[in-house]
């Protein structure tokens, strides 16, 4: 039961770095672009909402990794 839930954290650590790297990416280039004059000014309102959606899922999943919780769960099984 125990090895389900260190499993379980693992999954859901593994789902944060993924939801870090693909929020992430694309809102730090969003404002690369930007600076490089690349894309419009108001691409960093999106670039800002990409990067608040990932932080928030991001802390979500980590909470649920130390937790013990599967990512697709509420609670631990």
């Amino acid at each position: 039961m125990a090895f389900r839930n260190i499993l379980d954290g693992a999954a859901s650590f593994c789902a944060a770095l993924v939801t870090l790297a693909v929020c992430g990416l694309p809102a730090w280039f969003t404002v690369v672009a930007v600076r490089a004059e690349v894309a419009p000014p108001w691409a960093y309102a999106a670039a800002a909402g990409l990067a608040l959606i990932g932080i928030i899922l991001t802390i979500a999943f980590f909470r649920k990794a130390f937790a013990g919780v599967a990512p697709t769960r509420q609670r631990r099984r």
